[in-house]
């Protein structure tokens, strides 16, 4: 790789742009998916939002500024902190009202995971709350909002099986972070499911969780009545991250996590976006 496609690479990771095209991707497939029209609007909310809170935690916990030079990159942060904010206030007031309630619940959880809520303690000092707000929040984002405006959406089993799907993937793919951060929370006396029930168990829990939302994701394609190769193509990307789960045992390095783990949410909005009709 030469020094300009490093820099390159450094500014996507740094920035948060990798994560939140991500985010994007896989909140587009989901309109797709449901049949719903995609909100272009709601979509840039999404990329500069997903940008924003990550550069926010990034500046707090200031992991962005490991391995990089001290003058370059905090600022490359801080920056996309800054005009991020700007940026998600601005498109937050032009999305729908509904919309703007709802996600009131994730930007509360993401704030709230950073900042003192009871006693100088954060929601991620509490046990367990860390990877509980993370699912909940990245299925709000990805999910709920592109599937509320279907009425009476929850008296639908599919739809019910596919919000029950997505709340299990994203918990198989948020262990693999825990796990990566294992040494950084004990540090700080962070109580997680990996530094509880060690390295292995998370493995075993988070494949275990991924068959759960494997099975709940086809459950609700049938229901629904998508198409196979849709099916097939989504059970692809979980077998995917199976085999990324079971590669953590040899501790792979932090880019590993960015391009390989957070790159899931990429290739599932993808195979959505491409085989969905």
């Amino acid at each position: 790789m030469t020094k300009k496609e490093r820099s390159i690479e450094d500014i996507m990771l740094r920035s948060h742009l990798w994560l939140g095209i991500c985010a994007v991707l896989c909140t587009w497939g989901t309109f797709v998916l449901l049949q719903r029209p995609v909100s272009f609007r709601y979509l840039g909310f999404v990329l500069v939002g997903t940008m924003t809170i990550y550069s926010l935690h990034s500046v707090l916990t200031q992991k962005s500024a490991q391995d990089a030079p001290a003058a370059v990159w905090p600022a490359l942060v801080r920056g996309t902190l800054i005009l991020g904010a700007v940026v998600t206030v601005i498109l937050y007031l032009f999305l729908n009202r509904i919309n703007q309630l709802i996600l009131l619940f994730p930007a509360g959880m993401a704030l709230l995971y950073v900042f003192p809520v009871y006693r100088g303690k954060r929601l991620k000092d509490f046990p367990f709350i860390k990877i509980i707000a993370i699912v909940l929040a990245w299925t709000t984002v990805t999910y709920w909002i592109p599937v509320h405006s279907i009425s009476h959406w929850w008296s639908e089993t599919g739809f019910t099986y596919l919000l029950v799907d997505r709340l299990l993937f994203f918990f198989a793919l948020a262990i693999p972070f825990d796990i990566r951060d294992i040494q950084y929370d004990q540090s700080h006396h962070l109580k997680t499911i990996p530094n509880t029930i060690g390295l292995h168990n998370s493995q075993n829990l988070a494949l275990f969780a991924l068959f759960l939302a494997s099975g709940f994701m086809a459950m609700g394609m049938e229901a629904l009545g998508l198409d196979g190769p849709v099916k097939i193509g989504l059970l692809v990307v979980y077998l995917l991250l199976g085999a990324i789960i079971i590669q953590l045992k040899r501790l792979p390095g932090p880019k590993f996590y960015s391009w390989g783990i957070d790159g899931v949410l990429f290739l599932y909005g993808f195979v959505l976006l491409l085989l969905v009709k």
